[in-house]
C-alpha cells in the first residue's frame, strides 16, 4: 500500500513543480566508495538525461552548479565529469528551454555510499567422529556480519569469484568438503545502494566429546523433608560422551564414590538443609572413573523468580516524587495469598526489611526505576517470588505531538525508542510527501552557526534489523512552539521522504543562527525499535544545544580558563541538585566532564565539585560550587569551570586485579591487571609483580617483556604519565579434579613499586581470591577478599573491592547497558571510588543507589563476538564504623540490556569471622593451623606415607621472608613467625612427591 501512495505522491508533486515534464534525478547521483575516502566522480550528463525524462535534449540547456547563487547567475558551471568534495553534496541545476526561454531550477544531492564492512569470520562446529567433517550453520554469522549496517543482505559462496559476481550462493546448514579447515567467502551488499564487499569465513571442526559438569539442585521442603531427582544431572555429567559407554552413580561420601559402594536411588530424600553429593562416572570399557560433586539444597522459597509487568507513573504535580500502590500487583498474581514486598531478592528470600508502606510507596522522580520483589506466602509448599519494576518519570512527554517536541540535543547520536499505536494530526499541518504519518516523534533543532545542516536518520528493530523510517522537516521558525499552531504549511517544508528506506538523509539548506527547525520521524511498521539521528558529512552549520556543562581541569597557569594543553581532572566527583529537591546526584566521570541537557529555563541547579580526599591536600580548587544556575535556552551549552591547581607534587602508584572469569577445573580463566599513575609527576620507571596461586599455571599474557619468576612474573615499566592507566590480561590454567576441588579458593596477588613517597600505599597491592566453581553465570558479582574476611585483619580504613561482570547472551547487540547497585546499609556510600570499567561510562550516585550508564555501548552478542560481548565495572567501598564479627554484608546488582527486564546477579555475601575455618586452608592432604597466628604455625599431612620437603613464606609483593627444608622426613612440621610483622603472608608447602599448595596466612 505504501508503494502505491508513494507513486501517486511523486506523480502529483512532479506535475506541479515541473509543468514541462522535468524529472527529479534519483538514479545516477549515487556512487560506491571505491577507496573509503567519500569522494567519487559523477557523470553529470547522465543526471541531465534523467532530468529531461525523454524530452528532446535539443530544446533544453542544462547546467549544474555548487550554489544556488551560481545557478541564478549562470556562473561557475560544473564539468560533466564532476568529483565531489563533500559527502553528501547538494547540487543546483539550471534548466533553460531554448524555445520559450523559460528558466527552471531544481536541486539534488550527490551521495557516495560506503562499501559494507566485511570483517573475516570464524565458525566452529563439533566433529563427533573425528573425520574432519561437520555441519555448519552459516546463517548464525549473518547478524554479526551485518552489525549496525542497515539495508544489507549476506550470501555465502565457495569461491571468491562466485562471491564477487553474486552467483551459486550456498544454503545453510553447509557441510564442508575439505576436512578440518576450509575457507568460504561471503558477499555483503547494501540493498539500497548496490555496493558490496567480499569477506572470508574460516570453517573449523573440533572434537567435542568430553564430560560435562553437574549443577547444584534445590527443591522446596515438603512435610519436613526434601526429595531430589539425582538422575536429572545425568545429561549434565555426560556432556558430549556416548551414554551407552558410561555408567553414572551417586553417593553420599567420597569414599563410597571411589569404590562405587552404596549408590543412592532416585529420588533421594533428606531432612538436611544442604548436602554434598558425589557423582561417579565410570567408563564401561576400561573401568576408569571420574568423581564430580554438587550440592542438594532445601529451600523455603521457589528458586524461580516470575517477572511481572512494570508499574509506570508520572510526576504529575512536579513535586519530585511519585507515589505507587504496590498492592495493585495482586491482580496480576491472581492469588488471595498474603503478599510481602521487598527492595531486593536477598531480603525477600530471608524475609527481612519488608516495605511497610506498600500502599503508598514513594519514589523520587529522578530515580526512574526501582526493583520490587514480592513474596507470596504459600501454605505447605514453597513460597513464590515475583519481581517487577516501578518506573517513575519526571517528564512523561513522548514527544508524539509537535507542541511537546524534544530538543534534538538530547537524542543526537543516541538511539531512542520509537513509538507505536499513535496517530496525531496537528492543527492545519501539511504533511508534504508523507502519505501517512503513524507513530510520530518530534524534535526541535536550534541553529547556532550558518550553513547547510546534513542529517542521517536510521531505524532498526529491537534485534537490529533495518526498518522503514520516514521524516519531514519544517522551518525556519523564530521559536519551536508557535509553529505547531497552524504554521506547518507546505511552503515551510524544507525536506521530506516517504521512501521505503531504513536510512534517510535530510538536508537543511542555508540554516541561520537563531532559527529553529522542526523534525518529525515516523515508524511506518508500527513495530518496536530504535531511531538514531546523527549529523552527516558535509555539515557546515551547527546545532545549538542548551544545557549546563560541568568541567574540571588542571589549571596550570591559574587563570581560571582551560587553555590548550591543560588536561581534564579525573580525581573527583561532580554533584548537582535540581530545584532543592533533596536528591543530590554524585557523578563520577572519568573524563572530567559532565553535561546536563534541559528544556526548562525555570529549573534551578546547585552544582559543585569535590576532589578525592586521598589527594585533596595536593590540589586547590578556586571555584568549587555554583548555586541557583539555569540553562539559557537557545544559547548552547553554558560551561561552568572547576579549575584545579597543583599545590604540591606527589607520587601515587596503584594496581588492581580485576577477575574476568571464574576458575573452573580443567579450563582457563583470566585476571586483568590494571596499574596507573594517580600522581601528578611522571614515574620514570617501576616494577609490577604478579604472584599466581601455586595450583594454577600462567598460559598467556597480553603484555610482552615480562620476566618469569618461581611464583609468577615481574614487569618493568617506564615513563608512566600522570593519570595514565595501563593494563594487561593474564590467562591461567586450572588443573582438573582431584588436583583442585570445587569450593576451594585460588588467590592471586599483584604489587607495584617504587613505594618511596607514595601518598596512598594501600593501593600499591591487590589480592583476588576466587572460588573454584563447576559452572558460572556470565552476569555476576564478586568481592576480591572472598566470602570470609578475618575481622582482626580488616580495619575501618580498608576497602571491599566489588566487580560486576555483564555479558550480552542475546542474539543482537545491546545499544545501551545500565548497571544498578543498591548498597547495604553497613556500607559507606560516601566512600565509593571507581577502580576501572570495560567501556566509557558515567556513574550517578544518589545516597546509596549506584547507577552506571554505558550509553551507546553497542555491546555485541557473545555468539557473534565472544571477546567483545563482555563488560565489567569495579569499585571499592568502605564499611561504616561499628561492624563486628558475625556481620554479613550482602551485595546484589541489576543489569539492564536496553529495555529488557533486569538480570539479577548472584548475591555475594561477605562475612566477618574471628578465625578462618581450617578447611579454608586444606588442599588434599594438607592442614595449616592456627590462622591467624601469633608465633608457631603447624603444617600437617593427613597421609603419613608422604613427608614435607620444603616450606616457604613470602609477603604480598612476593618477597621470601623464610625458608625451611626439614632434615627428617616428617609428616608434621612447625615454623616460628614471631619475628614477622603483622600482615598477610603466603605459605607454600611442597611434599616429597612434588605436591605443592599455597595458602593465605595472617600474622597478628
Amino acid at each position: 500500500m505504501k508503494k502505491l501512495l508513494l507513486l501517486f505522491i511523486l506523480f502529483f508533486s512532479t506535475s506541479v513543480l515541473f509543468a514541462q515534464g522535468l524529472n527529479q534525478p534519483s538514479v545516477f547521483n549515487n556512487q560506491c566508495d571505491t577507496n573509503n575516502d567519500g569522494i567519487e566522480t559523477f557523470n553529470l550528463l547522465e543526471i541531465s538525461s534523467e532530468i529531461l525524462a525523454g524530452l528532446n535534449s535539443n530544446d533544453y540547456v542544462i547546467m549544474h552548479y555548487l550554489t544556488q547563487a551560481d545557478a541564478a547567475n549562470s556562473a561557475n558551471p560544473l564539468p560533466n565529469a564532476y568529483t565531489n568534495f563533500t559527502n553528501p553534496q547538494s547540487i543546483f541545476v539550471r534548466v533553460v528551454n531554448t524555445i520559450t526561454s523559460e528558466v527552471q531550477y531544481l536541486t539534488y544531492v550527490l551521495h557516495v555510499n560506503p562499501l559494507p564492512m566485511a570483517n573475516p569470520q570464524t565458525l566452529t562446529a563439533c566433529d563427533g567422529n573425528g573425520d574432519g567433517f561437520a555441519s555448519f550453520n552459516l546463517d548464525s554469522l549473518i547478524v554479526g556480519i551485518i552489525g549496525n549496517q542497515p539495508n544489507t543482505i549476506v550470501t555465502f559462496h565457495e569461491t571468491p569469484m562466485d562471491a564477487q559476481v553474486g552467483i551459486n550462493s550456498l544454503s545453510s546448514p553447509y557441510s564442508n568438503i575439505i576436512p578440518f579447515q576450509q575457507n568460504l567467502y561471503f558477499r555483503v551488499q547494501n540493498t539500497m545502494s548496490g555496493c558490496y564487499s567480499v569477506g572470508t569465513v574460516n570453517l573449523l571442526t573440533s572434537n567435542c566429546q568430553q564430560a560435562g559438569q553437574p549443577v547444584n539442585l534445590s527443591q522446596c521442603i515438603n512435610n519436613g523433608q526434601t526429595c531430589f531427582d539425582l538422575a536429572s544431572n545425568d545429561s549434565n555429567i555426560m556432556g558430549s560422551l556416548n551414554p551407552s559407554n558410561y555408567t553414572i552413580s551417586y553417593h553420599i561420601t567420597q569414599a563410597n564414590a571411589q569404590i562405587g559402594f552404596n549408590a543412592l536411588t532416585s529420588p533421594y530424600c533428606t531432612v538436611n538443609n544442604s548436602q554434598v553429593i558425589y557423582a561417579r562416572l565410570k567408563n564401561n570399557a576400561d573401568q576408569t572413573f571420574q568423581i564430580f560433586t554438587f550440592t542438594v539444597t532445601s529451600q523455603t522459597v521457589s528458586a524461580n523468580v516470575t517477572i511481572l509487568a512494570n508499574m509506570d507513573q508520572c510526576d504529575d504535580n512536579n513535586d519530585g516524587a511519585v507515589i505507587f500502590n504496590l498492592t495493585n500487583i495482586q491482580a496480576q498474581i491472581n492469588s488471595s495469598n498474603t503478599l510481602a514486598y521487598y527492595l531486593n531478592a536477598q531480603d525477600a528470600t530471608l524475609e527481612v526489611n519488608a516495605i511497610t508502606n506498600s500502599t503508598a510507596f514513594s519514589v523520587g522522580a529522578q530515580s526512574t526505576i526501582t526493583n520490587i520483589f514480592v513474596r507470596e506466602i504459600v501454605t505447605n509448599s514453597c513460597d513464590t517470588l515475583y519481581t517487577f519494576q516501578v518506573r517513575a518519570f519526571a517528564n512523561c512527554n513522548l514527544a508524539s505531538s509537535c507542541g511537546l517536541a524534544n530538543s534534538l540535543c538530547n537524542a543526537l547520536g543516541v538511539p531512542f525508542a520509537n513509538s507505536q499505536n499513535i496517530t496525531i494530526n496537528e492543527v492545519g499541518a501539511s504533511y508534504g510527501c508523507l502519505g501517512s504519518h503513524p507513530n510520530p516523534t518530534w524534535f526541535y533543532l536550534p541553529v547556532s552557526q550558518a550553513g547547510n545542516i546534513n542529517l542521517q536518520i536510521a531505524q532498526v528493530s529491537i534485534t537490529g534489523q533495518p526498518r522503514d523510517v520516514d521524516y519531514i522537516v519544517y522551518g525556519p521558525f523564530s521559536n519551536p512552539v508557535t509553529p505547531c499552531s497552524g504554521q506547518l504549511t507546505t511552503n515551510m517544508i524544507v525536506s521530506c521522504s516517504y521512501s521505503a528506506a531504513a536510512i534517510e538523509y535530510p538536508v537543511i539548506p542555508n540554516a541561520q543562527p537563531g532559527q529553529f527547525y522542526l523534525i518529525m520521524t515516523t515508524n511506518f511498521s508500527n513495530q518496536p525499535g530504535f531511531i538514531t539521528i546523527t549529523e552527516a558529512a558535509g555539515t557546515q552549520g551547527a546545532i545549538n544545544c542548551s544545557g549546563i556543562r560541568l568541567n574540571a581541569f588542571l589549571d596550570s597557569n591559574s587563570n581560571g580558563n582551560q587553555d590548550g594543553g591543560e588536561q581534564n581532572f579525573p580525581l573527583g566527583e561532580f554533584h548537582y541538585e535540581l530545584n532543592n529537591n533533596g536528591n543530590v546526584h554524585n557523578i563520577t566521570s572519568p573524563v572530567g566532564v559532565y553535561n546536563i541537557y534541559d528544556l526548562n529555563a525555570a529549573n534551578s541547579y546547585d552544582v559543585s565539585y569535590t576532589i578525592d580526599p586521598s589527594y585533596a591536600a595536593s590540589y586547590g580548587i578556586s571555584t568549587s560550587s555554583y548555586n541557583n544556575i539555569s540553562v539559557v535556552l537557545g544559547a548552547g551549552m553554558q560551561t561552568y569551570n572547576f579549575p584545579i591547581t597543583v599545590t604540591q607534587t606527589y607520587n601515587d602508584l596503584a594496581v588492581t586485579i580485576i577477575p574476568l572469569g571464574q576458575p573452573r577445573p580443567g579450563f582457563t580463566y583470566e585476571n586483568k591487571i590494571v596499574y596507573a599513575n594517580l600522581g601528578n609527576q611522571i614515574i620514570a620507571s617501576g616494577t609490577l609483580t604478579f604472584n599466581n596461586d601455586a595450583l594454577v599455571t600462567i598460559t598467556g599474557n597480553t603484555q610482552t617483556g615480562t620476566t618469569p619468576t618461581a611464583s609468577g612474573f615481574t614487569y618493568n615499566f617506564t615513563n608512566l604519565m600522570p593519570f595514565e592507566v595501563r593494563m594487561m590480561t593474564v590467562t591461567m590454567q586450572v588443573p582438573t579434579i582431584p588436583t583442585v576441588t570445587i569450593g576451594n579458593y585460588l588467590t592471586n596477588n599483584a604489587s607495584i613499586t617504587p613505594l618511596a613517597g607514595d601518598v596512598v600505599p594501600s593501593n600499591n597491592s591487590s589480592i583476588a581470591t576466587q572460588m573454584i566453581v563447576g559452572a558460572y553465570d556470565p552476569n555476576d558479582k564478586m568481592e576480591s577478599h572472598g566470602e570470609q574476611i578475618l575481622f582482626s585483619s580488616f580495619s575501618s580504613n580498608d576497602y571491599l573491592y566489588y566487580t560486576i561482570r555483564f555479558e550480552n547472551t542475546g542474539n543482537a547487540s545491546a545499544i545501551n547497558v545500565r548497571v544498578n547497585d543498591v548498597l547495604d546499609a553497613k556500607l559507606d556510600e560516601n566512600s565509593v571510588k571507581i577502580i576501572n570499567a570495560s567501556h566509557a561510562y558515567v556513574m550517578d550516585r544518589v545516597v546509596n543507589n549506584l547507577t552506571w550508564r554505558f550509553d551507546n555501548i553497542q555491546l555485541p552478542a557473545v555468539s557473534q563476538n565472544p571477546a567483545g560481548g563482555k563488560g565489567y565495572v569495579m569499585f571499592k567501598v568502605k564499611l561504616k564504623p561499628g561492624f563486628a564479627v558475625g556481620d554479613i554484608i550482602p551485595n546484589t546488582a541489576s543489569i539492564y540490556f536496553d529495555y529488557n527486564p533486569a538480570i539479577i546477579t548472584n548475591t555475594f555475601n561477605t562475612e566477618f569471622v574471628s578465625q578462618l575455618a581450617v578447611d579454608e586452608f586444606e588442599n588434599g592432604n594438607f592442614v595449616f593451623y592456627p590462622n591467624p597466628v601469633n608465633d608457631i604455625v603447624t603444617i600437617s599431612l593427613k597421609n603419613n606415607a608422604n613427608a614435607i620437603s620444603s616450606i616457604v613464606v613470602y609477603d604480598v609483593i612476593g618477597k621470601v621472608i623464610m625458608t625451611k627444608k626439614p632434615a627428617n622426613t616428617m609428616a608434621t612440621e612447625t615454623i616460628d613467625l614471631s619475628s614477622a610483622t603483622s600482615g598477610i603472608y603466603f605459605l607454600e608447602v611442597t611434599t616429597d612427591n612434588n605436591l605443592k599448595v599455597v595458602k593465605k596466612l595472617v600474622v597478628n
